[in-house]
């Protein structure tokens, strides 16, 4: 896919002028959530840690499941369990930094 429907766009940063990762977020992560969401690596750049998996980023199941795979492949982490842990509040501000934490575990 050339172009994702997941698109983000943050007060204050403009789009092609990241030189890395955004603070705080690892390049491991990005690329899974790149490829969860099946979009270019340069959209996972734009991410920040208050990106809301379901709200901001409109994740899927499918891709839920895709980066619950690729985040217990690489990182040991299990984000069905802390899915599951969730109520219906807590589900919808799961957020990037939410997944940053649960990798550094």
């Amino acid at each position: 896919m050339t172009d994702s429907p997941h698109s983000s766009v943050h007060p204050g940063t403009a789009p092609g002028l990241a030189s890395g990762p955004p603070a705080g977020l690892d390049p491991g992560l990005l690329a899974a959530l790149a490829e969860a969401a099946d979009a270019l690596p340069e959209w996972a750049q734009s991410l920040a840690p208050a990106d809301r998996l379901d709200g901001d980023l409109a994740l899927d199941e499918r891709e839920f499941a895709v980066l619950d795979a690729l985040l217990r492949e690489r990182f040991g982490a299990d984000l069905g369990a802390l899915r599951a842990g969730l109520d219906v509040a807590g589900l919808a501000a799961l957020t990037v930094g939410d997944l940053a934490e649960l990798v550094r575990r």
